[in-house]
């Protein structure tokens, strides 16, 4: 094999000193600074993207925040109308079991006039009726 002999190592030390340079030279020099490049626009662009998101993410938590306070205004606003509510609703109905109350009282007065009324009338019958059947009774045994 030709890379072996011992006569050619010194053309083969400078060749590849030769090839490893220009290598270098040409990785230095224009690969390795565009690959710089290229990551320090992608970790620029990454960098970029945390801020907006971050940003964004601040902007949804004050949003949030306005949307839980205005639920809970919301919620307050409800509540108070509810307990207003109940307060008309309950004054309401004690006026009206007031004006039931008071109209049954009527009914049940005008009702035990009328009943105490029915039984005087009754009672005054009764008398009638009992001294007619006396009446009668005597007449029948001839008294």
């Amino acid at each position: 094999m030709p890379q072996l002999e011992p006569s050619s190592y010194i053309s083969q030390i400078f060749w590849l000193t030769i090839t490893f340079l220009s290598l270098w030279f040409v990785m230095s020099w224009f690969i390795i600074p565009r690959i710089k490049e290229i990551v320090d626009a992608r970790e620029q662009k990454i960098e970029d993207y945390i801020q907006k998101a971050s940003l964004i993410n601040k902007q949804a938590l004050q949003t949030l925040e306005r949307y839980q306070k205005a639920i809970e205004s919301a919620k307050d606003q409800a509540d108070e109308k509810i307990k207003t509510q109940k307060q008309e609703l309950a004054l309401t109905l004690q006026t009206r079991k007031e004006e039931i109350d008071s109209a049954l009282t009527e009914k049940m007065l005008e009702s035990k006039r009328i009943l105490d009324e029915d039984r005087v009338q009754t009672l005054n019958a009764i008398d009638e009726i009992s001294q007619k059947t006396a009446d009668i009774i005597l007449k029948k045994l001839g008294f």
